[in-house]
């Protein structure tokens, strides 16, 4: 833990300053969702350094990058604006990846393990990310996962071929990026992209079984929203209570839990 390094507490000011003005600028996040990627980039830096926080701005740049060109291509997709993150967006992917880094150094557990979860609670969040941008780019249907019937884009628990091929691009810039900054090494890598598949499988999973699903009233799609088309939504399946972000937190811990156990295999 580096709380006491003034030079590293100046360099985490700096950074996440010019980044918050920026995301601020470029609407990639809202107010709220600044100020929640602030304590979440902030406690990265101190707690494990700047080549952890790396990683994860390497996920939130290229993971804005893909959206805005999915936004230009296809248009919004969910709700209005979909392409700015607020903070139950950055709470869902970033709660966990913090949480991987917190929990071993409190509890004295290894480096290793300390890594080795929050490269599968980013890889998840990142595979995730991309597999759901690159699919809504796909012209086909995608298929509902736990019965493989073909549904609208956009169904929570959808999957596509190129959905999967977004995913494990997002995974091997992970593996790539994360030994040329000495944060794992080359033989991770199968580590890495296995914890993150099986992390976006499950949230697809959940998405499907128990994530809260709205039918839209002037569109008639299945959504996960409560609030689309401009109008309220019925509430048609699922938990109320679980929506996308519980389902992308539940999904990012399990991602981390996963990328542990397959080093412990290993």
């Amino acid at each position: 833990m580096n709380f006491f390094d003034l030079t590293l507490q100046l360099e985490a000011v700096a950074i996440l300053t010019i980044i918050s003005l920026a995301s601020l600028r470029f609407k990639i996040l809202d107010s709220k969702g600044v100020m929640a990627s602030i304590v979440v980039g902030y406690l990265i830096i101190v707690f494990a350094g700047l080549s952890y926080f790396a990683i994860l701005l390497a996920f939130f740049l290229v993971s804005a990058a893909v959206t805005r060109l999915r936004v230009r291509i296809v248009g919004e997709s969910f709700v209005e604006k979909d392409w700015i993150r607020s903070w139950k967006n950055v709470l869902a992917n970033g709660l966990a990846p913090t949480l991987a880094i917190i929990l071993p150094t409190a509890f004295r557990g290894g480096s290793t393990t300390m890594a080795i979860g929050y490269l599968g609670a980013v890889g998840t969040a990142f595979a995730d990310t991309l597999a759901t941008e690159i699919g809504l780019l796909y012209g086909g249907r995608p298929r509902l996962i736990t019965s493989f019937e073909k549904v609208e884009k956009g169904t929570p628990g959808a999957v596509s071929f190129h959905g999967y091929l977004g995913g494990l691009l997002a995974l091997a810039i992970l593996s790539g990026l994360a030994p040329i900054i000495g944060l794992a090494s080359p033989s991770t890598a199968l580590i890495i992209i296995s914890s993150g598949i099986f992390g976006m499988t499950i949230d697809s999973v959940l998405g499907a079984g128990v994530q809260a699903k709205y039918r839209c009233r002037v569109c008639g799609k299945i959504v996960e929203n409560g609030f689309h088309c401009g109008q309220p939504a019925g509430k048609i399946s699922g938990i109320r209570w679980i929506n996308t972000h519980v389902v992308n937190l539940i999904s990012t811990s399990m991602g981390a839990v996963l990328a542990i156990i397959f080093l412990q295999i290993a």
